[in-house]
């Protein structure tokens, strides 16, 4: 009879992985939109600043972290292997990508599309600042602007959320293993 049982629980267990996972990616995708949204609002999203930086890092972190405890103390019994937490950030991570990502296409696409002009002539200016020619500045920025339009924006993002996912779960999940007992009484 157990034999039987156990592929219902291995397909629950699946389930579970992917509804926790997508939650919790959803839940940090709409905290990092509102967080973009308040920099949107006060004329800080283009702005280079370390601080403000760190700060979408935070988010990101806490969202793996409260995803994975939730996910190993509700559906696995309180026990996550290092490489099922890993595994885990690193698919909550992707879910963030996705939120954040179409966030950023219909930012850039449909509510502001000067946005990216406006992000190509501060970058213009940074080379320039930096010593470089005009023709060099003109020869990246035509790189630039076939690069970073709204759609590739959205690949990009999926693909730096896994990346950054995957080193921030790296160590987080040295932190939310917790191993079964080899006996259990």
């Amino acid at each position: 009879m157990e034999n039987y049982s156990q592929p219902q629980e291995t397909g629950k267990r699946q389930n579970t992985y992917l509804k926790s996972s997508m939650t919790f990616g959803l839940i940090t995708g709409v905290v990092l939109i509102i967080y973009t949204l308040l920099l949107y609002a006060t004329n800080n999203l283009l702005k280079q600043n370390f601080l403000l930086n760190v700060i979408n890092y935070v988010i990101l972190v806490a969202g793996i972290v409260m995803g994975t405890r939730a996910y190993r103390d509700q559906s696995l019994g309180g026990y996550i292997s290092y490489s099922k937490a890993l595994g885990f950030g690193v698919v909550i991570s992707i879910f963030t990508g996705v939120v954040l990502g179409i966030f950023t296409y219909v930012l850039y696409a449909v509510i502001d599309p000067g946005l990216m002009e406006e992000s190509i002539k501060i970058f213009q200016e940074q080379m320039l600042n930096q010593g470089m020619s005009a023709d060099q500045v003109e020869t990246i920025t035509e790189f630039q602007r076939r690069v970073r339009s709204p759609f590739m924006m959205l690949i990009s993002s999926v693909f730096s959320y896994a990346l950054m996912g995957l080193i921030f779960s790296l160590i987080t999940s040295a932190f939310l293993k917790k191993d079964k007992p080899i006996f259990d009484q």
